[in-house]
């Protein structure tokens, strides 16, 4: 999953998904785990780049994507 953005929207994301979430971004890369869901993101500047690592067996990879998309809306 792909999400345009600029330097000022990756950092408020990233205080959104730590105060929200308890998700911390260390950097511009790396990996972030919640609730059994693993994923691992790049940032470039332009875009950040989610890849859904590992999840429940339950739960679908769309499910996993639609709430990272919320939470970066």
């Amino acid at each position: 999953m792909q999400v345009k953005m600029t330097q000022a929207e990756f950092d408020a994301i990233g205080e959104k998904l730590k105060d929200s979430q308890g998700i911390e971004l260390t950097g511009t890369e790396g990996t972030i785990e919640k609730m059994g869901v693993k994923a691992g993101y790049t940032y470039d500047g332009e875009t950040l780049t989610v890849e859904v690592l590992e999840k429940p067996f339950l739960v679908s990879k769309e499910f996993v994507e639609d709430r990272l998309k919320e939470w970066l809306g």
